[in-house]
């Protein structure tokens, strides 16, 4: 479900970790990942922002958020939204997003 997610994905960013030139130790470890969907000309939403627990704290994340809203920007998408866990959204909202700028309430179908 990871993979079929991710590659239907508009825009994957993820941050890994190099081992130094000559350091050994085999290939990159994935400390961070974002990954947003869209229609490719108006919407687009950012999902799934992780940073390891282990690199949090560093401004991986902010990173993140800041270079995948940039690169749908330049894109020419101008509608960017984000879902995000409640207790994140100071985090969210110190990156320039707002909780229902213009009163728009999302909805999400229950079934029947």
């Amino acid at each position: 479900a990871v993979a079929a997610a991710l590659a239907g994905s508009y825009l994957v960013a993820s941050l890994l970790l190099r081992p130094a030139a000559g350091a050994g130790g085999g290939g990159a470890t994935l400390v961070g990942l974002a990954r947003a969907t869209s229609d490719g000309a108006f919407n687009a939403t950012i999902w799934d922002v992780l940073v390891h627990p282990a690199w949090q704290g560093r401004g991986l994340g902010k990173d993140l958020v800041e270079r995948v809203a940039a690169t749908l920007l330049d894109a020419g998408i101008s509608n960017v939204t984000l879902f995000a866990d409640a207790a994140a959204l100071p985090f969210y909202e110190g990156l320039g997003f707002e909780a229902d700028p213009e009163g728009i309430r999302g909805m999400f179908y229950a079934g029947k």
